[in-house]
């Protein structure tokens, strides 16, 4: 039997595909990437399951874990909320 896992997913049920899929740290950043970028969450969890479809899950599930948000975004061409912007949010 094969099951088709996407990275959507993994992001909504955390508890069961996440923690059995992604390490922690991984789970994180992609999280981390999802609310990070200028895009609607489920903007970037479509543009990352179009990206990753043909792609084995432990390689994407080792790359969200040993990369920087920042080289994740530029592997997958989504654009992050840059600094200054976060901080005026905050004011």
């Amino acid at each position: 039997m094969k099951a088709e896992v996407t990275i959507s997913n993994i992001y909504w049920n955390k508890k069961s595909l996440g923690g059995f899929f992604f390490r922690d740290q991984a789970y994180e950043t992609l999280e981390k990437l999802v609310n990070g970028s200028v895009l609607e969450g489920a903007e970037v969890l479509s543009k990352l399951d179009e990206q990753t479809e043909d792609l084995d899950i432990d390689a994407i599930e080792e790359d969200f874990y040993s990369s920087s948000i920042e080289e994740l975004a530029e592997e997958y061409d989504i654009e992050l909320v840059k600094e200054d912007e976060d901080e005026e949010d905050n004011n």
